[in-house]
């Protein structure tokens, strides 16, 4: 039987730091007992990797997550092999069956999950066109000084590390 679990995913263009900042969002959430399950979406078309140390997939996995799966064009990898793919949405109601108290998903832009977006260069300020936008993270407070929502820069992301889960449950600050 599948449960409601929050779902709440960081978003970024390649080189932001979205794993980083998950992994770091995972080990929160687990080192308080929650069980956190992570998605990985891998949009190139190269072959999925087997989780090894130098994967993102199993940096995920060591901070914490009880479960994780990478989404390629052709595999999810909890190893299923698929010939049209899966929706986020299937992913998330598998993923649902295994009751998890968060689930966070790394990728996967355009979904209507609530989420929060990686500002690194002027050009990435698009991401603030996406649906669901929580909040912001800043690699640069210039840049993101006029928003309205939330920013949180990297240097404060580990300080206010329990507001930011707080949200990614879908609770207020």
């Amino acid at each position: 039987m599948s449960t409601q679990s929050p779902v709440f995913q960081i978003v970024g263009y390649k080189n932001t730091g979205k794993t980083s900042l998950l992994s770091e969002l995972i080990a929160y959430g687990s080192a308080r007992g929650q069980r956190v399950a992570a998605i990985k979406h891998h949009g190139h078309d190269e072959p999925l990797k087997v989780m090894h140390h130098e994967t993102d997939s199993y940096r995920l996995h060591e901070s914490g997550a009880f479960m994780t799966g990478v989404d390629s064009p052709r595999r999810f990898q909890l190893e299923l092999s698929h010939s049209d793919g899966f929706t986020l949405d299937d992913l998330v109601e598998l993923y649902r069956n295994f009751s998890p108290d968060l689930i966070v998903v790394e990728g996967f832009k355009y979904e209507h999950y609530p989420k929060a977006v990686i500002i690194k260069r002027a050009e990435d300020l698009r991401l603030l066109d996406l649906t669901n936008v929580q909040f912001v993270i800043t690699w640069n407070e210039k840049l993101t000084s006029h928003l309205a929502l939330p920013v949180y820069t990297l240097r404060e992301w580990r300080k206010r590390m329990a507001d930011i889960y707080r949200l990614a449950q879908g609770g207020q600050v």
